[in-house]
């Protein structure tokens, strides 16, 4: 039997597993923020005020993709609001 799986690709959160990070500055993984979402934050300022992802300031350097984590976080939204 062989089991394929879907490479990560860090700019598409459907190839991510729940403990992957979205915040890389502040270290809020996908679990983290898909439960805000859940309980109501449906907009990136609601995800800041319960998670703080999308706060910090050192995405460039962090952040895999080399930029703010907020495309990350307005999927999810999509995906689970």
């Amino acid at each position: 039997m062989q089991f394929f799986t879907q490479p990560k690709r860090y700019d598409d959160v459907t190839t991510l597993s729940n403990e992957d990070l979205i915040c890389y500055c502040v270290e809020v993984d996908k679990k983290s923020i898909v439960e805000a979402i859940k309980k109501g934050a449906s907009t990136l300022k609601a995800i800041k005020e319960a998670t703080a992802a999308c706060t910090g300031n050192e995405c460039a350097r962090k952040n895999p993709n080399k930029r703010c984590c907020s495309k990350e976080i307005k999927q999810l939204i999509e995906l689970y609001a």
